[in-house]
C-alpha cells in the first residue's frame, strides 16, 4: 500500500513539474544567426522573406508590418502594435501583454502577463520569451 501512495506521489510531483516547466521559456539554438534566442517552448524557426532573416515565432505566425517603426515582424495575426513610451517605440506584441520593467536589462518591454525575464547564459543577458 506503501508503495502505491509513494508511485501515486512521485507521479504527480513529476506531472506538475513538467506543467511548471511549460509556462517558461527556453533557449534555442538558431543556426542562421549563429544566437541562442529566449523562446516559448512551442516557438517554430520561420523565415521572414521582408526581414531577411531567421527567427524563432509562435507556430501560426507571418510576417507583419509595423508602420511605426518601418519594419516586418513575425507575428500572429491576433498580435497589435503597441506603443512602449519608456522606450520611445513601437512593439508588435500579443493582445494580453503589459508593460513590464526587465530590472536586469533596465529596459521595459511588452511580455505576457505573468511572464518574467529568462537568463540567456549564452549571449549573457536577461530577456523576455518571444
Amino acid at each position: 500500500m506503501k508503495t502505491i501512495k509513494l508511485t501515486a506521489s512521485l507521479v504527480v510531483f513529476v506531472v506538475s513539474l513538467m506543467a511548471y516547466q511549460d509556462t517558461f521559456g527556453e533557449q534555442k539554438y538558431n543556426p542562421y544567426s549563429g544566437q541562442w534566442e529566449t523562446t516559448n517552448p512551442d516557438s517554430e524557426l520561420q523565415y521572414n522573406p521582408y526581414a531577411g532573416q531567421w527567427r524563432y515565432s509562435a507556430p501560426d505566425s507571418s510576417p507583419k508590418y509595423n508602420p511605426y517603426e518601418n519594419r516586418w515582424d513575425m507575428a500572429p495575426d491576433s498580435y497589435e502594435h503597441r506603443y512602449n513610451p519608456y522606450e520611445n517605440e513601437w512593439e508588435t506584441t500579443s493582445p494580453n501583454s503589459e508593460l513590464q520593467y526587465n530590472p536586469y536589462e533596465g529596459k521595459w518591454q511588452y511580455a505576457p502577463e505573468g511572464q518574467s525575464p529568462e537568463y540567456n547564459p549564452y549571449s549573457g543577458s536577461w530577456e523576455y520569451p518571444e
